[in-house]
């Protein structure tokens, strides 16, 4: 005997939950590895090569603590319960700042990675190129990771919105009107709130 189908809205609301964390550990992952290709700049570049590196360890360590907190945002989601109940009024608050949130840290990264990857194009590699002809360093020039890096923060962005408007619709439509009561409230409490209905 198949279980109870779980409703569309949950469903959508369960999918956006997913996709936020799994954009948040991407962009961990990402940020893990942002600058492991360009290390060779300081141990053989030159001045401007070395400055950049370290400019790109400070960009670093910014993502980084970005990727963590949107980790941390996405398990706030979860204690919250969205993934089986629609928001009341206090989680979608919450949800709201977490989106606002997770918005403007992608505009930001947006723009930085924009920014940096200009900055990349206008290096001078000349100080590599000994290196790279006597095979001591394996390297060739590519924006590919500032690329990837400008894709995730777009998807990342879409998926907070996403999640938003997901989070919004739920919360109006399926209670039958924004209420007081919170999706987050002890468990006797939102039963005794399901059978007055």
């Amino acid at each position: 005997m198949g279980g109870k189908r779980l409703p569309n809205w949950l469903i959508y609301q369960r999918i956006s939950l997913f996709l936020y964390l799994a954009g948040a550990i991407l962009l961990l992952i990402y940020a893990l590895g942002f600058i492991s290709n360009i290390y060779i700049f300081y141990a053989y570049g030159s001045k401007g090569l070395v400055d950049f590196y370290n400019e790109m360890q400070i960009v670093n360590d910014d993502f980084l603590w970005k990727a963590v907190i949107a980790i941390i945002f996405s398990l706030v989601l979860f204690l919250l319960q969205l993934g089986k109940f629609p928001a009341g009024f206090f989680t979608l608050i919450i949800t709201a700042v977490i989106a606002a949130v997770s918005v403007l840290f992608c505009i930001g990264s947006f723009f930085t990675l924009v920014e940096i990857k200009e900055m990349y194009l206008n290096l001078d590699f000349s100080s590599l190129n000994r290196f790279i002809q006597r095979g001591t360093i394996n390297y060739s020039q590519s924006t590919f990771t500032f690329d990837l890096g400008i894709a995730g923060y777009v998807l990342f962005l879409a998926s907070s919105i996403f999640m938003l408007i997901t989070v919004i619709r739920n919360a109006f439509k399926e209670r039958g009107g924004l209420q007081i009561t919170d999706s987050a409230l002890p468990a006797n409490l939102r039963a005794e709130e399901r059978g007055k209905k």
